[in-house]
């Protein structure tokens, strides 16, 4: 049985891929907030594939100890990973910092998921044909590399910090495409679409009346979650000479930030180290 983990599958684009994923009979590891989420998140499984195994995990993307701490437990219980979708997205509602005093959302997006990825990776090597999928972003195109590491930053927007973390998902997903190329790892970063969910629901100002505006002509978590299914379970056939690049509509796409180069990849990679070198 092939086992997938999914991060954020307790509602939206993680939920729908965490029933399909179900469908198709991979064994779940989800991550999620709290033990009320994951009743419920089982609940809904169950619903659409009664015999469906899971196990939750309780974490917090932004805390990198917590982070740290699930990685440990997924490592204690299973011998190997097939699938690792990090699909979790903070939508950062004003400016708010970690104890680190790195950007809340960035934290959460970017360095909670490398945090858990790079802690998984030998697990993931033991997969025949092991699959990181990022959730990122069309946002991306409002990120800044030179931005994306600055502490305690004052100055950041709320759109302009959730584009950091989405273009840092891109830049992660080329870097483990380059590191890890002769392994049996590959990875895809994926724009799912404009979606109707939660998913800024919680914004102020004119953000949140945007978001009002756009929700009658948003597309349905299915239909965003479809992918991250497409990446998780189409023949790997098709999918291995397009190693570490970003999808929508489940097709390769073009990227859209004169920032994401050959060199703002090492450099996001080595930062990325740098953050969390210290668990």
């Amino acid at each position: 049985m092939q086992t997938a983990l999914i991060t954020g599958a307790n509602s939206g684009i993680g939920l729908a891929t965490a029933k399909a994923l179900a469908i198709e009979k991979f064994e779940l590891i989800l991550l999620v907030r709290s033990e009320e989420k994951a009743k419920a998140t089982e609940s809904e499984i169950l619903k659409v594939a009664p015999t469906a195994k899971m196990d939750f995990i309780i974490a917090d993307l932004a805390d990198f100890s917590s982070m740290k701490k699930a990685a440990e437990e997924v490592k204690s219980k299973y011998s190997k990973i097939d699938r690792l979708i990090n699909n979790a997205g903070y939508s950062p509602v004003g400016i708010s910092f970690t104890k680190d005093g790195y950007e809340k959302s960035f934290a959460a997006n970017h360095l909670g998921h490398f945090i858990l990825t790079m802690n998984l990776i030998d697990l993931l090597k033991k997969s025949p044909e092991s699959r990181i999928i990022n959730l990122s972003s069309a946002a991306h195109a409002l990120g800044k590399v030179n931005r994306l590491f600055e502490k305690n930053n004052t100055k950041l927007s709320d759109m302009g910090a959730y584009g950091d973390g989405k273009l840092a998902n891109i830049l992660f997903t080329k870097g483990l495409a380059k590191y890890y190329k002769d392994s049996s790892i590959t990875a895809y970063s994926v724009h799912p679409g404009v979606v109707k969910s939660n998913f800024g629901s919680d914004m102020n100002g004119f953000l949140k009346i945007g978001f009002a505006l756009a929700r009658p002509f948003m597309i349905s978590v299915e239909k965003g979650a479809a992918t991250s299914i497409y990446l998780a379970t189409t023949d790997i056939q098709d999918l291995r000479f397009r190693n570490g690049y970003y999808f929508t509509k489940s097709k390769p796409a073009s990227t859209m930030n004169s920032g994401i180069t050959p060199e703002s990849v090492e450099w996001c990679w080595q930062k990325s180290l740098e953050a969390v070198s210290e668990l």
